[in-house]
Parts: C-alpha cells; structure tokens; sequence
C-alpha cells in the first residue's frame, strides 16, 4: 500500500469514524479479496490505526463480521426497495423488475452476496437478523403476527411480501400465503444467482435470458386466471 493510499485511509476516521471506516474497508476487501483476506490486524495497517483501537468498537472479528453483515444487507435493501416504492409504475413491472436488480446485485458483488446468503458466518447472519431486525426474523421464520406482516417494512423480503399482497389485493395473483409465494419467489432469485457466482458456463452468460424463463414460469402459478 502506497503512502498516499495509507493517507486516504487515514483520513477517513480521523475525525472520529473509525467504527465506520473498519466497516467499509472490510467491505472493500470482502470484495476485492474475500472473507479470509479480513483480519483485524489487516485492517489496522491499512487504516494506520491498532488492534486495541479497533476492540474500542468491536468486542473480535466476529463482531466486525456482523455490523458488515448488517451493511450488506442494506445495500441490497437500497437496490430492492425502489421497485417496490413506484406507485406509478404498474405492479407486475416492479415485481419483475426488482427480480433483475436482485440478480444483477448478486452476480456483480458475489463474495458480498454469498457472506449475506451462504453458509458462512450463518450464524453470526442469524444474530444479526435477530437482534437488529426482529420483525423479519419472526417473518422468515413463519412466526409472524399480521401486525408485522402488514407493517411498514424496511427490508427486500418483507417488501416482496408486500407487493404479493398487494397483487392479490387487486386480484393479480391468487389467494395463499404471502409469505410462502415471497420465499418461493426468492428461492427461484437466490438458485439462478448461485449458479451465476458459481461460474456455471450455461447460466454465466444467459443470466437475464433464464430469468425472463423463471418468471414467467413463476408467474403461470401465481396469476389468476384474468390478470
């Protein structure tokens, strides 16, 4: 790392954002480099700071590894949620469209979508959905009340879930489980994305061909028979 490259760095907590900045730079280096690249002794060399520093915000790895899970979901969420707020937009544009961006953000950030959905860390990804968002891990877990179902979300899944209600609200979709359809629709999203990452010669360079297949297949059992 060039002088100037440890300069940037430095500056970027300098100020007193250091808690932000381990944060970010494990980010970058999940990216670039994977999850066994992130050490906190690697990230005080590149942030020119101590390990002692670093447990003034975080108790060990583990605990960085979930304020960056926390993070990574969000980003997602950032992808996802302005499909589902295009109120002037006609529903099954949306639903189709945010499958695409769901795609696309799995397979141009893959070491990232693998920490949020693969078996690594699951446990501390557990913790995290737990702690910082209870409502949807009752909701992923079939443990939700219609108080959360029908609350105001903030999260891709509990969004999907919205929008399925919403398309039987106007008869778009047939009766049954909102939730079940959500998680059956993010199965089909989350299988064609892992084929994608996993370098699958005949999926690689067919992704958005597949999943225009995909949805229509999923949508020949959920429609009603005059949408």
């Amino acid at each position: 790392m060039t002088k100037e490259m440890q300069s940037k760095k430095t500056d970027t907590y300098h100020h007193g954002n250091l808690k932000e900045a381990l944060v970010q730079t494990a980010l970058e280096m999940l990216d670039q480099e994977g999850l066994e690249a992130i050490t906190l002794r690697e990230l005080a060399t590149r942030l020119g700071t101590s390990r002692s520093a670093i447990y003034r915000h975080f108790k060990g790895k583990n605990d960085l590894m979930r304020a960056v899970i926390l993070e990574g979901f969000m980003k997602l969420d950032q992808v996802i949620a302005p499909h589902f707020e295009r109120s002037d937009t006609p529903l099954l544009e949306r639903f189709h469209a945010m499958g695409v961006s769901y795609t696309h953000f799995a397979t141009a950030n893959p070491n990232l979508y693998r920490l949020l959905f693969g078996g690594a860390m699951s446990q501390e990804r557990e913790e995290v959905c737990q702690d910082e968002r209870p409502d949807l891990h009752k909701l992923l877990n079939n443990n939700a009340d219609e108080s959360i179902i029908h609350s105001d979300p903030d999260d891709a899944f509990h969004r999907l879930v919205k929008i399925i209600i919403e398309a039987q609200q106007q008869e778009l979709f047939k009766v049954g489980d909102p939730v079940l359809f959500a998680t059956t629709t993010w199965s089909l999203l989350h299988g064609l994305s892992m084929l994608a990452i996993d370098g699958h010669l005949s999926v690689v360079g067919n992704i958005d061909a597949i999943y225009e297949t995909n949805y229509k297949m999923l949508l020949e059992g959920i429609l009603t028979t005059s949408a």
